[in-house]
């Protein structure tokens, strides 16, 4: 296992859910040991959103403290440093995206203050050989350090990493959390925009006031392209703002569905520009949640993210709507909790929904991932919680699936 250190970062991001069995796949980090874990996270703190800003491309030799034109390894450790954000700040939200991959295998991103000692025991993205995937992830940030780094863990084989800073949290800042209720607010194939083309971009009012967010700062969204005719990627970022020279939110394969969560600033108008850079393709989104200062929730991340349930170490795929808790008593109660959903060996092609346990089996008309027979697929999911029982929902659209649940954090009102 070797061990490299830079200073960068990149971002690309970009439909529901049920609980059965599961075998070991290679492509998947191995269950973590159940552990006591509410002494292991940082601070309360608040957000502060940005425009997809790159700190590390391992394609290239423009980017500072890294050696350029050099994969990541087998079994690599590699320390980014992340130069963008103010040392005060406890977490920073990050796209990952991994391209030109030789086998199959994950990346798990982590804080560099832990030991690495093998694989980690969770996993943030999956990919296979000469697949580009990427995957929106919040990581404890090293308190022990000048300047704050992240671990990024190869598992198999050489692949190049990309990452994309968007957002941070640090105390102090007066941007809270506020779930809602999954709502779709665009979606090109039925409601008449059409598909967006080439070079094109696309404004989108995110902020109104029938969706309970008019005061949003940021928001949390669930942005999916289906049916695109190049290999492309999308950016996200606030109306009356440049569109950022790199970073990107959602890597657009032709001819196969990819959602990502993708994390915003609002422009000035309540409106998020999309960007599609080649081709044409049609694009939904889905708002789940915002940030702003009539939100509540306060983020807690934790330094070595925890794996709440693996359908394949059960004998039982997920089939339908399940409950899933975080195992723990909150106090303060609970607002919400950032998590990482995996699918793997569906039996038939589907998607997952993950939303607040408040809904009750209230399913929303939106998704969170789509996956298909022979595919590995994980998305970063925020979702409000049941105060009570400190809880959020899930469902499953399509045929049996195993499901990988990984905790990374969540959201207190204290």
């Amino acid at each position: 296992m070797r061990a490299r250190t830079a200073t960068t970062m990149a971002v690309l991001t970009a439909l529901t859910l049920t609980v059965p069995a599961f075998a070991a796949s290679p492509a998947l980090a191995a269950p973590a040991a159940t552990a006591s874990w509410t002494d292991d996270l940082t601070a309360p703190a608040g957000f502060v959103g940005m425009s997809p800003t790159r700190v590390l491309d391992t394609r290239t030799a423009n980017t500072p403290y890294h050696t350029g034109f050099t994969p990541l390894g087998p079994g690599e450790y590699y320390h980014a440093v992340v130069g963008v954000v103010p040392h005060e700040a406890t977490a920073v939200v990050v796209n990952v995206t991994a391209t030109n991959p030789t086998a199959t295998g994950y990346l798990s991103l982590g804080n560099t203050s832990k030991p690495e000692v093998g694989a980690p025991g969770t996993s943030s993205l999956n990919f296979t050989p000469g697949q580009t995937v990427s995957n929106l992830v919040t990581v404890a940030l090293s308190q022990d350090s000048v300047r704050h780094s992240i671990s990024i863990y190869n598992s198999a084989g050489t692949t190049d990493v990309i990452l994309d800073v968007v957002g941070y949290y640090v105390p102090g800042a007066t941007d809270k959390y506020a779930p809602l209720h999954p709502t779709r607010v665009a979606d090109s194939r039925t409601d008449g925009t059409g598909r967006l083309g080439s070079f094109a971009t696309r404004s989108i009012q995110v902020a109104r006031p029938e969706l309970g967010d008019q005061d949003a700062r940021a928001v949390v969204l669930n942005v999916t392209a289906t049916e695109g005719t190049a290999n492309s990627f999308l950016t996200v970022y606030p109306t009356g703002t440049a569109r950022p020279s790199e970073g990107s939110n959602v890597t657009v394969p032709v001819r196969r569905d990819v959602a990502n969560q993708v994390v915003v600033p609002v422009g000035a108008d309540g409106k998020i520009d999309i960007y599609n850079h080649v081709g044409s393709v049609n694009v939904i989104v889905d708002l789940v949640g915002y940030y702003g200062p009539s939100g509540t929730g306060l983020f807690q991340a934790l330094k070595t993210p925890v794996r709440l349930n693996d359908t394949r170490t059960t004998g039982f795929k997920m089939t339908g709507p399940t409950e899933m808790g975080l195992g723990i008593e909150m106090d303060p109660k609970g607002v919400g909790a950032e998590v990482n959903v995996t699918a793997t060996n569906a039996d038939s092609a589907g998607h997952l929904t993950v939303f607040p346990s408040t809904a009750g089996w209230n399913v929303p008309n939106t998704s969170t991932l789509n996956y298909a027979p022979g595919q590995t697929v994980a998305n970063s999911v925020t979702t409000g919680l049941d105060k009570d029982i400190t809880a959020f929902s899930m469902a499953n659209s399509g045929g049996p699936a195993d499901v990988i649940t990984d905790l990374t954090g969540y959201f207190t009102t204290g």
